[in-house]
């Protein structure tokens, strides 16, 4: 087994091994559109939401190497809507994230992973009920997968799920309640310059 080890480092660090394929690497910029979900649950009582409606989201990214890509996005969740105790309850969540993707070339496609951060705001509101709006916002983590095909060099096709974890504190006692997120199914398109 030894014997095999030093000629498998060998060939793992190998050009071809290494190779980079230039025409994938540089800035691109992009957007996508899809279903997004917001769930929240307080733990405290029965009092869960859960809500869909059509986001949104801007890309601007940089494909450092064949592998690894860095990527900064503004997604617009929708309103999405639920009903408690008969009152229409509604909140619209927007984040701004940044996060490292990390991709697998595999010819004209890319099948990637992503986990990064987002600066989430969230704003919730009774609808037809004055004075009871209210807002949040925090940094929380954020994960997503992909595939994109590139039907010509500098243009993508993306199918990608996304999710950001959030940790609202539902009853304010500086604890995280529940299990709480916001989630996005989306296609996009980016072009690479």
């Amino acid at each position: 087994m030894r014997r095999l080890l030093f000629p498998l480092m060998l060939l793992a660090a190998s050009p071809a091994a290494m190779a980079m394929d230039p025409a994938l690497q540089g800035l691109y910029i992009g957007g996508g559109i899809g279903e997004a979900t917001v769930r929240l649950e307080n733990d405290d009582s029965f009092a869960d939401f859960e809500g869909d409606d059509t986001g949104y989201k801007f890309i601007l990214g940089y494909r450092i190497i064949d592998w690894v890509a860095v990527e900064m996005n503004y997604a617009v969740y929708g309103e999405a809507e639920d009903e408690f105790l008969g009152f229409e309850v509604e909140n619209e969540f927007t984040a701004l994230s940044v996060s490292a993707l990390g991709m697998l070339p595999l010819g004209d496609w890319d099948l990637f992973g992503r986990a990064g951060i987002a600066n989430v705001e969230g704003d919730f509101r009774v609808v037809n009920l004055p004075g009871t709006a209210d807002s949040d916002d925090n940094i929380e983590p954020m994960f997503g997968v992909g595939a994109q095909f590139r039907p010509i060099p500098n243009l993508g096709l993306r199918l990608e799920w996304e999710l950001i974890q959030l940790g609202f504190d539902d009853d304010d006692d500086d604890e995280r309640d529940g299990d709480d997120w916001v989630d996005m199914l989306s296609f996009g398109v980016t072009y690479k310059f």
